[in-house]
């Protein structure tokens, strides 16, 4: 089923989510190159010898590598949006509204008897949902599957290297207590 014929597909929870999720594995199959991983490998280790679990560097390179190779240009398509629904604040405009958006997206928006009352939703060319603009004025992003996949992949390669990191100081550290040949003979 689409929306007003501009290829949103309303049930794309329903009858387009093996398409979404097909589409979202493969971009974030790209995303997590070797050299991504080993990085995520190397600051586990570290953050394991520190004592820290999921230091504020690996949070940020995470985040920096998702908006650079998963996240739709979120910041573009608010613009255009906040653009459009202060227009039609102003306006008197009411009712809901259909519009294609720059990039493939579209947007549904509806109007109410008062400005307050006006909310947009925006949709991704395969018709996720990717953000929403609130009665409050408010931008809400709203996480797509590649980007939900993507995080937990990347916490599961760095959860696997910190469990391992810790794994492997723990064992030189019984190795080293073990070994030091002190300790009490009670034989008689």
């Amino acid at each position: 089923m689409q929306i007003g014929g501009l290829g949103i597909n309303k049930a794309a929870q329903q009858s387009n989510t093996s398409e979404i999720q097909k589409s979202a594995k493969k971009t974030v199959q790209k995303a997590m190159t070797d050299g991504y991983i080993e990085q995520i490998k190397e600051m586990a280790k570290r953050d394991a010898q520190n004592g820290t679990y999921m230091s504020d560097e690996f949070l940020q390179v995470k985040q920096a590598r998702k908006k650079a190779y998963i996240s739709p240009n979120r910041s573009g398509l608010q613009g255009q949006v906040m653009s459009i629904m202060q227009r039609a604040a102003t306006g008197g405009s009411r009712g809901s509204l259909l519009m294609r958006l720059l990039g493939g997206y579209s947007m549904k928006a509806f109007f109410g008897a008062c400005p307050q009352y006006n909310t947009a939703e925006v949709y991704a060319s395969n018709g996720e949902l990717v953000g929403a603009y609130t009665s409050g004025g408010q931008w809400i992003e709203m996480p797509t599957e590649a980007e939900s996949k993507f995080l937990a992949e990347s916490d599961s390669v760095y959860f696997e290297a910190y469990r391992a990191a810790r794994a492997e100081m723990n064992a030189a550290s019984q190795a080293t207590t073990g070994s030091s040949g002190a300790g009490m003979d009670l034989r008689v």
